[in-house]
């Protein structure tokens, strides 16, 4: 880890746009760093994720990518939905919701919507301040005056503003460093009406029974043991299966 993290700080840290050199998003183009995204310029990321996706996401759906980073798994599913399908990706840290929004420009998906919102479970609108590491905006991080403030919003109160005459959503993906219950409890109406695909990623220090409870509560069922850093997916009254 050590040697990684030493290779990392000799990497360029100008966030410029790349094309994707390998992998299921050849030839696309994400907006980032080497020095913040080296294996999404590489293409060797999130592959167990992108072979889930291509299997359950289709064309004409709509999906959310809560907690975008720099966009790389919003370019998958803008790829897989198609231009009859919606991708809506929350990213609260403004730099990179900002890259997100011109990857969609660059790679010419007017299916992909931006928002720079951290999804949470606020009565109304909320504020916070996160640390944040590599352009990803971390809850488990200490937080000093200087870390980014941002608004807070429950999906099931903001969602009826945003989604227009069809307000269907077909699968949600969850990557939020720490932030996985308040995420799911802000849209538990939603998840308890739609049943929506779900795919979460778990982090250390969250409390797995208390979410376990919720999605329970929401018709879905759930197994563990739930593993730190890894996804797994949840389909209503089925098993939880861990993705990678």
């Amino acid at each position: 880890m050590r040697v990684k993290e030493l290779v990392r700080k000799l990497l360029p840290r100008a966030i410029n746009p790349h094309r994707i050199l390998a992998g299921p998003l050849r030839g696309c183009r994400i907006v980032t760093s080497w020095h913040d995204y080296p294996a999404a310029i590489l293409g060797r990321t999130e592959r167990p994720l992108l072979q889930w996706m291509q299997q359950h996401v289709h064309p004409g759906e709509t999906w959310l990518d809560v907690g975008a980073h720099y966009g790389y798994t919003a370019i998958a599913l803008s790829r897989l939905v198609g231009p009859t399908g919606r991708v809506f990706a929350f990213e609260p840290s403004l730099k990179a919701a900002a890259c997100v929004a011109q990857a969609a420009q660059l790679n010419a998906f007017p299916q992909l919507v931006t928002f720079s919102l951290a999804l949470s479970d606020p009565p109304d609108i909320g504020f916070m301040r996160l640390g944040a590491t590599r352009g990803m905006l971390d809850s488990t991080l200490a937080v000093d005056p200087s870390a980014q403030g941002l608004l807070t919003a429950r999906l099931d109160r903001f969602w009826p503003q945003v989604c227009g005459a069809n307000p269907r959503i077909d699968g949600v993906k969850i990557d939020v460093q720490g932030m996985e219950l308040s995420v799911l409890s802000g849209m538990a109406a939603i998840l308890r009406a739609q049943q929506p695909k779900l795919i979460v990623e778990f982090h250390r220090g969250v409390d797995r029974h208390a979410i376990v409870e919720l999605l329970e509560s929401c018709g879905y069922a759930a197994r563990g043991p739930f593993l730190d850093d890894l996804s797994y997916s949840f389909q209503p009254q089925l098993e939880a299966l861990c993705e990678y």
